[in-house]
């Protein structure tokens, strides 16, 4: 936690989150983990707003199996639930009821700059690694890729 920010239980920032987004505002806060990583990561600063919920949308939800807040990709729906799943875990977090999704991701900021890779048309393609798994494979043979694959990756991922 940086110097001038305030903590809170996750059942108070889904309150805070519910509220504000409730009078068409958006939310703005430092995120912890690395589910989504590399296109969200521990200690990035996240923006929520209310929106339209679509494939590859990264969202704020309510898991209801543990009742915590969390961030992770919509990869699919079914009969009025979102299949959602962080980028950097190998299960989706299962069938999450509409109701759950609090907003979507809207601005993610790293380092005092905006990182918008994942947020663009692209998120459709980095939905569809994401369900399949291959964001993982990446992540585990990443140093087996060449010095320059790398190189370009990391300035495209911003890792």
């Amino acid at each position: 936690m940086k110097p001038n920010e305030v903590s809170f239980s996750s059942e108070s920032l889904i309150e805070l989150i519910k509220t504000t987004l409730a009078k068409n505002s958006s939310f703005r806060f430092r995120v912890t983990g690395s589910s989504m990583s590399p296109f969200i990561k521990d200690s990035d600063i996240v923006t929520i707003s209310s929106g339209r919920i679509a494939m590859g949308k990264a969202v704020a939800f309510v898991n209801p199996a543990t009742g915590k807040l969390a961030i992770h990709r919509m990869v699919g729906g079914y009969n009025g639930c979102y299949l959602i799943k962080g980028d950097n875990i190998p299960r989706p977090d299962g069938l999450i009821p509409k109701g759950n999704v609090l907003g979507c991701v809207t601005k993610i900021e790293r380092e005092e700059r905006s990182v918008r890779l994942g947020l663009g048309a692209e998120r459709l393609v980095i939905a569809f690694l994401s369900r399949s798994n291959s964001l993982l494979l990446l992540h585990s043979y990443w140093n087996l890729l060449p010095f320059s694959v790398r190189k370009v990756l990391k300035e495209w991922l911003s890792v």
